[in-house]
């Protein structure tokens, strides 16, 4: 499939425009694919800090647009990688992930907690069910939280967990609103990282504790290999994840936000060896996703996609989509096997003031 025209969010400087991209343009999910695709080509050449903060969130919330069936397909409600052990299914090891990082917060019934970047509310779900927390999502993305507005009111929590459609770098509530936040490899789509931890550290209450879960290249990864920068570039060009941080400089712009450090640690490690984090992406789970990846698989989903949207059963733009997660895919676990890149490098911070117990 030829690629679509490119689109242009530069404003008048000069190159083409086709239109604006908001971060909910509506529209189908050609439209949204051409917003995709546009990130790829904006991440790779723009220059201009202050033009990422104005456009990059809304692109990468058209990312979303695009990629959101697809996750759920794979994923379920939780859009985030867990160390697996062995024998277990990547469903019980999101859980168990989401329950250690609930634990370390210490949430308790009451207290006011954020969830940044809250996808379709998966975590947000169990997280409330087993803390009684009161939990609020935040997401650029307004068709993601339809739908985790809609989990929420199934599951019987809408009394106390609710959403707010905005960007996690500039939250319209007060300082110190909440008790605690957590994030699950959300951050990673923030384009200015530091700027990101100073708003999460306004929003936080003296004494507040955070803990994220976050994409990262490894002290492994070497710049200066060609090999290490294309797997890194493909990685980030394909999932809408620019300019990943190391580990040791994740850590570095918590501190430089303020944030005290309590913990950091890659989880992606934690996996038995025979069961490493991306083994969903190999095709190796039994599961109709997992089968979806292997060769047979990706075969009859590109004849089955290519004669769904000649029928217009399919929108125009599905096979186009599957193909690029299946080059997103292959590049995590390409990274992964290297030692590159963790999907889960975990990040538990405080805000200093207040009690430490709290």
């Amino acid at each position: 499939m030829a690629e679509p025209a490119r689109i242009d969010v530069h404003g008048t400087d000069g190159a083409p425009h086709r239109r604006p991209v908001s971060a909910n343009s509506g529209g189908d999910l050609r439209d949204a694919l051409d917003d995709f695709l546009e990130i790829r080509e904006f991440v790779a050449t723009q220059e201009d800090g202050e033009r990422a903060l104005r456009d990059q969130p809304a692109m990468v919330s058209r990312f979303y647009d695009v990629v959101t069936s697809f996750y759920e397909y794979g994923w379920g409600q939780s859009f985030h990688f867990a160390p697996r052990r062995s024998g277990e299914g990547l469903h019980a090891a999101q859980r168990r992930l989401q329950a250690e990082v609930a634990g370390m917060l210490g949430l308790e019934p009451g207290a006011r907690v954020a969830d940044f970047g809250c996808g379709v509310g998966g975590p947000l779900i169990n997280i409330a069910k087993t803390s009684g927390a009161s939990i609020t999502g935040l997401n650029l993305n307004a068709h993601q939280i339809a739908r985790a507005e809609r989990a929420v009111r199934r599951a019987g929590l809408q009394d106390t967990c609710g959403f707010l459609l905005a960007n996690f770098m500039d939250v319209p509530l007060d300082d110190g609103h909440f008790d605690a936040a957590y994030s699950y490899e959300a951050i990673c789509h923030a384009p200015h990282k530091n700027r990101c931890f100073r708003e999460f550290y306004r929003l936080l209450r003296p004494g507040g504790q955070i803990a994220l879960t976050e994409w990262c290249l490894t002290e492994r990864f070497d710049a200066n290999d060609p090999v290490h920068r294309d797997v890194r570039d493909r990685v980030e060009l394909t999932n809408a994840v620019p300019n990943l941080l190391t580990t040791s400089r994740q850590i570095d712009a918590m501190k430089e936000a303020g944030f005290e450090v309590l913990s950091a640690k890659d989880k992606a490690v934690e996996s038995d060896p025979g069961w490493p984090w991306y083994r969903s992406l190999q095709g190796r789970d039994l599961s109709l996703a997992s089968l979806g990846r292997i060769p047979a698989g990706r075969w009859f989903t590109a004849k089955a996609t290519s004669l769904l949207e000649l029928l217009r059963i399919a929108p125009a733009g599905t096979g186009e989509a599957a193909r690029i997660l299946n080059v997103a895919a292959d590049s995590l676990v390409e990274a992964g096997a290297a030692g590159i890149f963790t999907p889960s490098f975990l990040i538990h911070a405080r805000k200093p003031g207040g009690s430490v117990s709290s």
